[in-house]
């Protein structure tokens, strides 16, 4: 097994978003509720996978959507950086964390 690490980073400005559930998708599988407060851990089979995620809002309905390919070797975490837009209407950012 392998380990897919996702943090947020927010802006003070936008703090009333961490009231908001971040959703990720992993190979289109189930979606999943994350925190966007805190570094959440997936945990994935060894291999290429495809990330999507989103911070649930009402209008538009994904906000920030954003995705990634990540390829992890057994006993491997990736960690990854979600930002959401500063617009509602604007794709997110979704990078390797380093």
């Amino acid at each position: 097994m392998a380990t897919i690490r996702i943090t947020s980073k927010v802006p003070a400005v936008q703090s009333a978003l961490k009231a908001r559930p971040l959703r990720v998708t992993i190979d289109g599988g189930e979606e999943q509720e994350l925190s966007l407060s805190k570094p959440n851990d997936v945990e994935v089979r060894a291999g290429n996978h495809h990330v999507e995620m989103y911070v649930a809002w009402a209008l538009p309905a994904r906000m920030g959507p954003a995705e990634i390919d990540v390829r992890l070797q057994d006993a491997d975490t990736v960690e990854l950086l979600y930002k959401p837009p500063w617009i509602r209407t604007k794709p997110g950012k979704l990078t390797l964390s380093t």
